[in-house]
């Protein structure tokens, strides 16, 4: 009976230590795991990896954001004007008129900045020949449906605003 009682007694020991062990174990993982992913956070929020976040770290300026703007416009023009060879949808060569006059305003905007520079200037003169020759083009390819009249592009629906005695 007393071997019995001791065996035990030394079980629960033996159990009991194992378990601070594991305890002790998990406990250092969960410690380094936190300390680990807290470094990273602390890392990340002060300096940002370029490659994943896609992101610059310094402010983006003013000129900068309107070229990028003018020149996507002027991006949608030129293929609404590709659509329009491939669909011949008078409303995709309105969307490329519309889309390609945007951009001119927008490029514009640029005298606007207070952190403007020569290049953003050169840039905008750029975007204005490009767009007013992109509406050229466009302008060749409009409908003449007859003079005075003005026609709203809805849906590649047209109403009728102003007719000249039709």
């Amino acid at each position: 009976m007393f071997h019995n009682f001791e065996t035990r007694f030394f079980e629960n020991k033996l159990f009991n230590q194992v378990q601070k062990i594991k305890m002790l174990i998990i406990s250092q993982k969960t410690y380094w795991l936190i300390l680990v992913s807290g470094i990273f956070f602390f890392a990340s929020a002060c300096s940002q990896i370029r490659d994943f976040t896609k992101e610059t770290t310094g402010p983006v300026s003013c000129a900068d954001l309107v070229i990028e703007k003018a020149f996507n416009l002027h991006e949608e023009a030129k293929s609404g004007l590709a659509l329009f060879f491939d669909e011949r949808s008078d409303n995709q060569l309105y969307r490329a008129f519309y889309a390609a006059s945007d951009s001119v305003h927008q490029s514009r905007k640029v005298k606007k900045c207070w952190d403007r520079r020569a290049s953003h200037y050169y840039a905008m003169q750029n975007l204005e020949e490009m767009n007013s020759s992109l509406a050229r083009v466009i302008r060749r390819n409009l409908p003449d449906d007859g003079s005075g009249e003005i026609i709203a592009v809805y849906h590649n629906q047209y109403d009728w605003l102003m007719p000249n005695l039709r």
